[in-house]
């Protein structure tokens, strides 16, 4: 059992668009080191947020609704938010392409109803994942999240799909001698 992740908490608004998260000028994730993939989350949204997480001020992006959403990117939104420190992104919802993204990638999600309204920037957020309960620690309040499928912590606890599937092959494959 993982332990809760502690962080500052980082609010976004409803849409907030793939291409807002990484815009289009570091569009080459997979060429992109770390350090130009920190640059890049949410570079035209706020130009400070990069820098900020990075010196620990953010860890958890909180959202409202359809965050991820405008299009098919692939992983590089993912990659630069993990690239800038981020650990989770806790949203009331997310768009299909980011939040599979995010799961096969070993980056952890949530959807939380009413996160939005109940979080503000620099508020400390703690978040077990196996229990899906957040825990505003400025507020006291607790919000409970829809929680992980137990297919879905699994592959978080991988690393990422590629990774749960290569265990789980050698697995099968252990048990067929």
């Amino acid at each position: 059992m993982p332990e809760p992740i502690r962080a500052g908490a980082y609010r976004v608004g409803d849409d907030v668009k793939a291409l807002e998260i990484m815009p289009t000028r570091f569009k080459s994730s997979s060429a992109l080191s770390d350090a130009e993939l920190a640059k890049a989350a949410f570079a035209d949204l706020d130009p400070s947020f990069s820098a900020r997480a990075l010196a620990g001020d953010y860890g958890i992006v909180v959202a409202g609704v359809n965050f991820g959403g405008g299009g098919k990117t692939v992983e590089g939104p993912v990659f630069a938010l993990r690239g800038a420190g981020v650990k989770l992104v806790i949203a009331e919802s997310f768009a299909r392409y980011f939040l599979r993204n995010a799961i096969n990638n070993g980056f952890p999600i949530l959807v939380c109803e009413g996160i939005s309204r109940a979080v503000q920037t620099g508020q400390q957020l703690s978040v077990d994942l196996d229990t899906a309960r957040i825990t505003n620690l400025a507020t006291g309040q607790v919000l409970a999240a829809t929680p992980l499928s137990s297919t879905a912590l699994e592959i978080l606890a991988a690393g990422g799909l590629v990774p749960y599937a290569r265990r789980k092959l050698a697995r099968q494959q252990g048990a067929a001698r």
